[in-house]
């Protein structure tokens, strides 16, 4: 389940280009289950164990896929939101049909 919810975490809110340095989005699921992701703007993300990891965002299709051992793991946002900041949320919707909110705890250049 974990490797599931870090796999659909992401940036939800914005497109790799548009991130600044380090976008840090929380992910609460709606039963509850919070996991907290470092993206870096450029494709890489720091997970909450501080392991790294790529993913990939389709801003078209407000879609972003994070690569796992297992497989790539995607996550589509309710709507894409170019230019985040703190205290901006979405709502999405994992692979496994999970749903939740994705909220922008910092921007840091």
């Amino acid at each position: 389940m974990r490797v599931l919810i870090i796999g659909a975490i992401a940036s939800a809110l914005t497109a790799t280009s548009a991130l600044a340095a380090t976008t840090t989005v929380e992910f609460k699921r709606d039963t509850g289950e919070v996991v907290v992701v470092a993206l870096d703007g450029e494709g890489g993300a720091t997970l909450p164990d501080g392991a790294q990891t790529t993913y990939t965002y389709d801003a078209e299709a407000a879609k972003m896929c994070f690569a796992t051992p297992e497989g790539d793991n995607c996550v589509v946002f309710a709507e894409h939101v170019a230019e985040p900041k703190a205290g901006d949320n979405v709502r999405y919707t994992t692979a496994d049909g999970a749903e939740g909110t994705a909220t922008v705890k910092s921007v840091e250049e």
